[in-house]
């Protein structure tokens, strides 16, 4: 529901005109926003400030000690401010202040103040990261600062091309985010495409990265997410390292990498710490549980009302023998089990950690027995909607898990009114969507449609890193990766 907006217009402000009234004004005196009188070597210095932003010790001790004991009048030699920057509008001032600087302005000189940055940080420390776990891998998250996460990224790819470029959105209230990318891997077509982009943004404010992403990405009638979320520096400064570009938005503990592609939704760092025929194995395992979750319950209705002759005889028994019992038809009797199942993990998503599992097992259990007794849902659909909600669980990105509870329903309706066919129709259509994504102008369903036999090495399967050759071949790092194994060959006559 909307609140109605008060239609009050400000007082016009004169954009060249720092004054103390001005600034107040516009902040609509506020009350956590104080004034300080400094005399200094015979000056007047007018300091403001919102209280509630600032750090009362560095405030002190690197700023008003400091300006008290000046006498040369030197602000930008004798200040001890992390950040010191000139504002000479209104508007610079104003969005300086809110995001935790101090202004300081000589009394009498309207036209120039000095922005210090006095940023208090109470930040959460950083941990491992709730979602995106891994059993080898770092025990680091990113956070809710844009600064940490910075911080975070930079010290994982140590590299002279590490760009930041920032920028500040939101025309009521601003949010401040950072384009992050290595200049010499980056395609520069996709980063002016996502600088155009960020900047068309005309939102009022931006609550999370939701609202980033609504607004840049390619396709926005789609289950399939085009733009990549992660809470991992390593996973972020991987695909950096690839070629692709980082959003940190400030107050968000999740990093928006683009462009994104079908096959990067299953990748995680587990693949790239254990061997590479390891790691290809729980990637196969990750593809087939997202085709057993999205197809497993259309096939069991198209089995057990149309093609009864394909099952074998002494299952088809069974499974008249459950499904006698029960007053509903396939379709129906599925779609009352994935509702359940949707109403108890909504449901378990919003309770406390410490209940979450137990009412989630317990429930699962307690429900699911009590319709096969009332005779309302039959074992083997109990069955199949068991193993799909196992194999939608093995997806490592929550988005792309997301698309298979979206697409499991319009299925299950076409193998109810077709069977087989429908289900046939039903992959070709998501496949041939899948075909036209894009993601900044990139092939989303790459390497398969444009298709692309040396991008497999990543893809389905893992190949060893010094057969990758991720590096283009004009690059003077690409002879480096192509010779990492050269040792083999000196030393024996044995396989490369």
């Amino acid at each position: 529901m909307r609140i109605k907006r008060n239609k009050s217009k400000r007082p016009l402000i004169n954009q060249e005109n720092l004054s103390i009234e001005n600034i107040k004004s516009q902040l609509n005196h506020t009350s956590d926003l104080k004034e300080r009188e400094i005399h200094s070597d015979g000056q007047i210095y007018n300091i403001l400030y919102i209280n509630s932003l600032v750090d009362q010790e560095i405030l002190e001790s690197k700023i008003i000690k400091p300006l008290i004991k000046m006498e040369n009048n030197d602000i930008l030699n004798e200040l001890y401010s992390q950040e010191i920057r000139t504002s000479k509008s209104i508007k610079i001032a104003i969005n300086g202040l809110l995001d935790g600087y101090c202004l300081l302005i000589k009394k009498g000189m309207n036209n120039e103040g000095f922005l210090l940055k006095t940023t208090a940080s109470i930040d959460r420390q950083v941990s491992e990261p709730a979602v995106e776990k891994t059993i080898l891998g770092a025990k680091v998250g990113f956070v809710e600062s844009l600064d940490k996460n910075t911080y975070l990224l930079r010290t994982l790819t140590k590299s002279p091309d590490f760009t930041v470029r920032e920028f500040t959105l939101g025309s009521s209230t601003t949010t401040n985010v950072s384009l992050i990318y290595l200049e010499h891997v980056a395609d520069s077509e996709i980063i002016k495409k996502v600088e155009e982009r960020i900047k068309s943004i005309t939102l009022n404010s931006i609550r999370l990265e939701g609202d980033i992403q609504d607004c840049i990405e390619d396709h926005t009638i789609t289950p399939f997410p085009q733009l990549f979320l992660t809470e991992r520096p390593d996973k972020a400064s991987a695909n950096l390292k690839d070629g692709r570009v980082a959003l940190i938005i400030d107050g968000s503990p999740s990093v928006i990498i683009l462009p994104a592609t079908f096959m990067t939704f299953f990748q995680t760092p587990d693949d790239y710490t254990t061997r590479w025929w390891l790691g290809s194995f729980f990637r196969l395992i990750r593809l087939f549980s997202y085709i057993i979750a999205l197809i497993l319950p259309a096939l069991y209705i198209a089995f057990v009302s149309f093609h009864y002759e394909s099952i074998p005889l002494e299952l088809v028994y069974s499974l008249q023998s459950s499904l006698s019992y029960v007053p509903f038809q396939p379709f129906i009797e599925l779609m009352i089990m994935q509702l359940s199942l949707e109403l108890l993990r909504e449901a378990s998503i919003r309770l406390p950690p410490s209940v979450a599992t137990t009412f989630g097992i317990v429930g699962g259990l307690v429900v699911g027995t009590a319709m096969v007794e009332a005779g309302i849902v039959s074992y083997g659909g109990l069955i199949v909607v068991a193993l799909t909600s196992v194999s939608s669980f093995v997806q490592p990105n929550i988005e792309m898990s997301s698309s298979i509870r979206v697409l499991g329903f319009p299925l299950m309706l076409l193998a109810a009114t077709f069977g087989f066919f429908g289900i046939v129709i039903g992959v070709l259509c998501v496949l041939i969507h899948l075909s036209r994504l894009t993601s900044f102008g990139q092939p989303y369903f790459a390497p398969f449609v444009p298709l692309n036999m040396k991008d497999f090495k990543d893809t389905i399967i893992r190949v060893p890193s010094w057969m990758m050759y991720k590096q283009p071949k004009d690059s003077p790092h690409f002879k480096q990766e192509k010779q990492s194994r050269k040792w083999k060959i000196d030393e024996s006559e044995g396989p490369y």
